[in-house]
């Protein structure tokens, strides 16, 4: 899956989406990966567009969603 840059986010390095499995991608500056389940399209949009990508993950992502982490 391919990761677009998130240069607006401190912690956030860059995050992908799979529509076909409805899967994000998440990755932050720190090393970790993680992949965000069954997650709608229109939130991983919503994070692309975000003025600031981490609060959108806090508020709407990684409280919401089962994950695991890749690495």
């Amino acid at each position: 899956m391919e990761v677009q840059p998130l240069g607006r986010s401190g912690a956030l390095e860059a995050a992908g989406y799979d529509r076909a499995t409805r899967t994000l991608r998440v990755r932050f500056r720190n090393g970790g990966l993680y992949d965000y389940l069954d997650v709608p399209p229109e939130v991983f949009d919503g994070l692309i567009a975000a003025d600031h990508p981490w609060t959108t993950w806090q508020e709407h992502i990684t409280t919401t969603y089962d994950y695991e982490r890749l690495d």
